[in-house]
């Protein structure tokens, strides 16, 4: 049985619906390693309506996240930048309304052309219009015990006058360099290490910190399964956390989790956006049919690395997509975008 059906029989035995969530901070090019998480995802998706069940599939768009430092890729001026939200630092090429949106829309019309049906979500608007407000209140209401989970799921040392909220300074507009002081019904009120002080609203003015937010969305989103880096799968890590977060913080039952290994770039390494180890997605579709793009990734295990190689690698992928089509093989079946038809000319002669 292919992997996408196990995890479809196993979700279906806990429910005939579910949401599936998928989250990629627009950072910079979405790429190949990023997609995994989508079209893992959507295998999933797909399996669940072959047997018999509902499926929606959500991507959310961490654009609340602080850019991290100046890339290799964006000019000296962006250090400028570094430490606000992606939402609202300017697009480096001009042509977006935001460097989020710049990274982001090529990544949307990428899934389009993939066959991957999403509902959008970006985390800078779900703040705005007050999804989280009750989540954050519930947060930092608790925030000792939050403090207490994560001591013991993690073994990391959190200081006593730490607060699991991100405000947004209105001053340098930074976000990582704010820090709660205290907080009431309607503000949270910080110092920033600029020198300001102020305070912001539970709506837009800030964002939880990452092991927070995410176990928010959780029951913001009715999320009921989630495809994630093995990173957060690590014993200690996001994954063991936000399960507790979740039942002891939240009251939610945490989503079943698809944890996924790396895909890396034969002879240089997992592919990262903050090293230029990239291979965008963009381009990828452009020179690739969609189904050969989803049956790199659907035909390996989540739990399996995949070693890209953009050279005879992927021409004996090609090959060996063409030999499981007239199998009717199943990784073939989800990967399948448009009805395609078997030709008697190779299919790499199609596409070369």
């Amino acid at each position: 049985m292919h992997w996408a059906d196990v995890i479809a029989s196993e979700l279906i035995e806990i429910s005939s619906f579910h949401r599936i969530a998928t989250g990629i901070s627009p950072s910079g090019h979405i790429h190949l390693g990023n997609l995994r998480e989508m079209v893992t995802a959507d295998a999933i998706r797909r399996a669940l309506i072959d047997a018999g069940g509902k499926a929606e599939l959500i991507y959310i768009a961490d654009d609340m996240d602080p850019l991290r430092r100046r890339y290799p890729f964006l000019p000296e001026k962006y250090s400028e930048f570094v430490g606000m939200p992606l939402c609202n630092i300017p697009d480096p090429s001009g042509c977006h309304e935001s460097y989020s949106e710049h990274f982001l829309q090529p990544f949307l019309e990428s899934l389009e052309v993939l066959g991957i049906p999403v509902e959008v979500r970006r985390a800078s608007e779900m703040y705005r219009q007050g999804l989280y407000e009750d989540a954050i209140k519930t947060a930092l209401k608790n925030c000792d015990k939050v403090a207490q989970i994560i001591r013991e799921v993690t073994g990391r040392e959190i200081e006593e006058d730490w607060y699991p909220f991100m405000p947004i300074c209105e001053k340098c507009g930074r976000i990582n360099s704010t820090k709660v002081t205290s907080f009431d019904d309607e503000f949270v009120y910080y110092t920033c290490k600029c020198g300001n002080s102020g305070k912001v609203s539970y709506k837009g003015g800030g964002k939880l910190s990452w092991r927070l937010d995410w176990v928010a969305r959780w029951k913001i989103l009715k999320i009921t399964c989630e495809p994630f880096g093995k990173d957060h799968a690590a014993a200690g890590g996001s994954y063991d956390t936000g399960k507790r977060l979740a039942k002891e913080i939240f009251d939610y039952p945490p989503p079943f989790p698809v944890p996924y290994e790396w895909i890396h770039l034969k002879g240089v390494g997992a592919m990262k956006s903050s090293k230029g180890i990239v291979i965008p997605v963009r381009e990828l579709i452009d020179a690739l049919p969609p189904e050969i793009v989803r049956y790199i990734i659907i035909r390996a295990k989540p739990e399996r690395h995949i070693e890209f190689d953009p050279g005879i690698g992927l021409l004996e992928i090609i090959d060996e997509f063409e030999e499981k089509f007239k199998e009717k093989d199943r990784s073939v079946q989800l990967s399948l975008v448009h009805e395609v038809k078997y030709s008697s000319v190779p299919f790499r002669h199609l596409i070369v």
